[in-house]
């Protein structure tokens, strides 16, 4: 009864310290891909991604001022972008802090900031 007991303990314990990870070179890979794909579009000059604690830090440059939609509609398809590569989204949402900002190539001004917490859907922003 004893060894049943310490096996259960070990094994809640050992199952309760397996903590999942998301494969970072997956996240890079991703994220990549994603600049490519958003250097291609009209506006975007250059966008920087670098992680750091479990937090992806991104900045787009435009040529010029936006609009806040216009920001908003750059950032979710940038999202959806990176999200496209990963095969555990739900997992990449739960393990990052996602932070960006939006800067003015024309006078490197910082037009909006934003991020999305970790295992949240909604973008908090800054304008």
């Amino acid at each position: 009864m004893r060894t049943i007991i310490i096996l259960l303990f070990c094994a809640i314990i050992t199952i309760g310290c397996n903590k999942q990870k998301i494969d970072f070179d997956e996240v890079t890979n991703s994220l990549n891909k994603a600049e490519k794909t958003m250097n291609s579009k009209d506006r975007i000059v250059r966008i920087e991604a670098s992680p750091n604690n479990e937090t992806i830090n991104f900045r787009i440059m435009v040529e010029d001022r936006i609009t806040n939609e216009q920001a908003k509609t750059l950032v979710s398809v940038f999202l959806n972008e990176i999200e496209k590569g990963i095969q555990n989204k739900d997992l990449l949402r739960k393990s990052y802090l996602i932070k960006f900002d939006i800067i003015s190539q024309k006078d490197g001004a910082i037009l909006y900031k934003g991020q999305r917490n970790k295992g949240v859907e909604e973008i908090w922003w800054q304008f």
